[in-house]
Formats: structure tokens, C-alpha cells, sequence
């Protein structure tokens, strides 16, 4: 008993560990991306912004949905549909307002002048509304893994709330210019921060409901 007990608190560990790491790298890259193009935005003075935020949202819903993916395949069925609706969740997302300012605007949102509490709370606010509909988009499928999936669509609120606040501190590090090398580190580093924060959190549900399942991995 004890042999069995200690092989599912080890596969909860292990799941929860690959989910962070994989949010962890996705994350990184989107904003990675996302600096780069919204820097070509700001340069370019491009007026039609919609074919780059379709790009951008595609992107990173690809990018996240993916890497996700790597992990889910060995515990859910059909997880290749994973990929489709998260990317379709942060489109949606995208083409709501919800998380314009939170990729483009978030890097000049620092030079704002009001007051900073009411500024952050109206970003964890934001936040909390990208991860409603993301958590939405992908509560479709883990409904038909557990009956608590519901659950999946609050904890991705509460994450991306926080990691939404992450990311507008991350942006008021750096306020020069141009796109150079430290730039480019502190997007990386924000993306890395940002999804250690909300992955460390979602992973802890997400082993909670993939739990039964976990007593067959080895």
C-alpha cells in the first residue's frame, strides 16, 4: 500500500513538474514574439492591426496549446484537440479586447499616470477575464475527464490574474526604445516568470484532476 501510495504522489509530482516546464518555454517564446512584433507595430506605424494580432494570437495560442499538449497526450484522449481549442480560446480572447493592452499595451502601460493600485487591480481584472475564456475553451475537453473540470475555468482566472500583474511589471522594467538584446531577455525572463506562476498554479488542479488517471503511469 505504501509502494502504491508513494507511485501516485510520485506520477502527481512528475506531471506537475512537466506542466510547469512546458507553460514555462511556451511562455517565454510567446513573449519573445510578441516583443519582436509589437516593436514592428510601433516602428512601422502599421494602421491595420488585426492581420499582426491575428498572427500574434495565433502564435502563442499554438505555442501554449502545443506545449501543453506534450503533457496531456499521455493522460487524455483526443488530446491533439487540445492544441485547436486553446488557440481558439486566445483568439477569442484576442479579438474581445480582453488581451490587446495585455501584449502590445503592456509594454508602454508603465508610463501611465494613475494611480498604481487602481492600475493593478484593473490589470489582475483583465487577467482574470483572459483566463475565464481560455479556461472555458479548454474545460470542453476536460469535462469528459472529470466531473470537477468546471473548476479548471476558476483556477485559470486566479492564474492568469497574477500572471497578467507579472506581466506589467516585467514591462516597466526596461522603458528604452528599440528592440536590442536586453530587451529581448527581459521579455524572455517575463514569459519565464509569467508561466512558472500561472502553470505552478493550474498544474496544481490539473493533477487534482487527472488524478484517477495517475495510478496507471509509471
Amino acid at each position: 500500500m505504501h509502494q502504491h501510495y508513494r507511485l501516485k504522489e510520485n506520477n502527481s509530482l512528475k506531471l506537475w513538474e512537466r506542466w510547469v516546464i512546458a507553460n514555462t518555454i511556451a511562455q517565454s517564446i510567446g513573449w519573445f514574439v510578441a516583443a519582436h512584433l509589437s516593436q514592428t507595430i510601433d516602428k512601422f506605424d502599421i494602421e491595420n492591426l488585426y492581420p499582426i494580432l491575428l498572427l500574434i494570437g495565433t502564435l502563442e495560442g499554438l505555442l501554449l496549446g502545443f506545449a501543453q499538449y506534450l503533457v496531456l497526450r499521455r493522460y487524455i484522449q483526443k488530446a491533439n484537440y487540445w492544441i485547436l481549442f486553446t488557440t481558439v480560446g486566445v483568439l477569442v480572447s484576442w479579438f474581445m479586447g480582453l488581451t490587446v493592452s495585455a501584449v502590445i499595451g503592456l509594454f508602454y502601460a508603465a508610463n501611465l499616470h494613475q494611480k498604481i493600485t487602481t492600475l493593478i487591480n484593473e490589470i489582475a481584472l483583465l487577467g482574470a477575464a483572459i483566463g475565464i475564456v481560455i479556461g472555458c475553451a479548454q474545460w470542453l475537453i476536460l469535462k469528459a475527464v472529470s466531473k470537477q473540470a468546471i473548476w479548471w475555468v476558476f483556477t485559470n482566472a486566479l492564474a492568469f490574474s497574477l500572471g497578467l500583474v507579472i506581466a506589467f511589471i516585467g514591462a516597466g522594467i526596461d522603458l528604452s526604445p528599440g528592440l536590442n538584446i536586453h530587451t529581448s531577455l527581459i521579455a524572455v525572463a517575463t514569459g519565464g516568470v509569467i508561466g512558472i506562476a500561472i502553470s505552478s498554479i493550474t498544474g496544481i488542479v490539473l493533477v487534482w484532476l487527472l488524478k484517477p488517471r495517475l495510478r496507471h503511469r509509471y
